[in-house]
């Protein structure tokens, strides 16, 4: 795979490797050289402000200085690695001390090794840390520089809405028979505000699959969570809307049914919350020819803040202690269709699933209003003991917009 550099060279993943070998290496040289000094004066590089004080440097490089030398990995080291000046004034104030050149100079090289891979492979500091960060190498202490929150502000920006959180809970019960189990899908878009009063958005479209794309049930098979208002939108629960909640607008399209938020008011006046559910019956419950996985995907279609995916199961079904996540970025088109989840569009992710507390879970949240009552009408209204469930959630700051995160686990072999 080959792609066009700043300079117009043509790169490859090969070279994509070097920088993080290149720069993973220089990173560490400079930890292990500082590590080396410390050591050779008798510094405390666990009591930065001794260090401060012993050898007069200032207290905030000094602090950083020990970040660096304790980071937990080498690219971690770049939220509080000092530049050339500030490590050479570090390095006069240990020269000062009696620091001999034999523990200064490989200080001064590693550094100038550094200096030399950044130019080298990205031009600037900046621009190397995006491009671990988009690899998912680096992550940036200070949420409001990270890669993401930018790009949560700039499509806020573009698009003319936001939301504050993107929750979605899968249950997964006994189904009519031994072989089946029904899922019921609850979700919610909480703090919904347009920035612009023209937009009209997107907020929903349901379509079921197979593992090869094609559609598993019906429409007509897909149960409604509650009676429906003729002002409702289909699968729109109006208990845990806000009040003032528009009419939303459906729309039939050959890819599915479409659920549109009309145009309106902008700003924390317009703002809502809306929730909706369906109730899937008869899916297969152990491993076919057809189906090998359980899985469930939840699209994130608008700028969010929080990314919340609960999926909550009986104790008689399966479920494996790791259930394996993925998500996939869609910038050409539809994200729907599972067909189209390669691992080209594979995004990097580091949050995994963490078991809920309890049974029935603990799913309060202060992201999701009202959520514990959420979760119980779930059980009312199929009829299952919540007391037999346990679950397991991912939460995922700032999501990246046009992505699908997939959570997917194995179907057993029937006994």
């Amino acid at each position: 795979m080959s792609g066009i550099s700043r300079n117009g060279r043509a790169v490859n993943h090969t070279e994509s490797n070097l920088l993080v070998d290149e720069s993973r290496d220089a990173l560490q040289s400079v930890r292990r050289a500082l590590i080396e000094l410390y050591g050779g004066m008798g510094a405390d590089p666990e009591a930065p402000q001794e260090v401060s004080k012993r050898y007069g440097i200032n207290r905030n490089l000094a602090w950083k200085l020990s970040r660096v030398i304790n980071a937990a990995d080498p690219f971690s080291t770049l939220n509080h690695l000092p530049g050339y000046q500030g490590i050479e004034l570090a390095i006069q104030a240990f020269e000062r001390a009696g620091a001999t050149g034999e523990a200064i100079e490989p200080v001064r090289a590693a550094v100038t090794r550094l200096q030399e891979v950044i130019t080298d492979h990205a031009g600037g500091r900046e621009h190397l840390e995006l491009t671990l960060e988009s690899m998912g190498l680096f992550e940036r202490d200070t949420m409001a520089e990270s890669g993401r929150e930018l790009a949560f502000r700039g499509n806020s920006m573009v698009w003319g809405v936001q939301a504050s959180t993107r929750w979605t809970a899968t249950f997964f019960g006994p189904g009519g028979s031994a072989d089946t189990m029904d899922m019921t899908v609850v979700s919610g878009i909480v703090g919904f505000r347009r920035l612009r009063s023209t937009v009209q958005w997107r907020l929903q479209r349901i379509r079921t699959y197979n593992d090869r794309g094609g559609v598993l049930l019906p429409e007509t098979d897909i149960e409604q969570f509650e009676p429906k208002a003729p002002s409702d939108a289909p699968q729109q629960i109006r208990e845990f809307c806000s009040p003032h909640t528009p009419d939303l607008v459906v729309h039939d399209t050959p890819e599915g049914r479409e659920v549109l938020l009309p145009p309106g008011p902008v700003g924390n006046r317009g703002a809502f919350d809306i929730f909706t559910g369906t109730i899937l019956r008869g899916l297969p419950r152990y491993r076919t020819d057809s189906e090998r996985t359980a899985s469930k995907a939840t699209s994130i279609m608008l700028p969010v803040e929080t990314l919340i995916h609960d999926v909550i199961v009986h104790r008689d079904i399966v479920l494996p202690n790791e259930i394996e996540v993925a998500l996939n970025g869609f910038p050409f088109g539809s994200i729907d269709d599972p067909r189209t989840r390669g691992a080209s569009h594979a995004l990097p992710i580091n949050e995994k699933y963490v078991e809920l507390a309890g049974s029935p879970p603990a799913v309060s949240t202060p992201a999701v209003p009202r959520i514990t009552r959420f979760v119980d009408r779930v059980f009312n209204r199929m009829n299952w003991d919540g007391s037999q469930f346990r679950g397991r959630r991912l939460q995922m700051k700032y999501p990246p917009m046009s992505s699908v995160l997939v959570a997917q686990w194995p179907l057993p072999e029937r006994p």
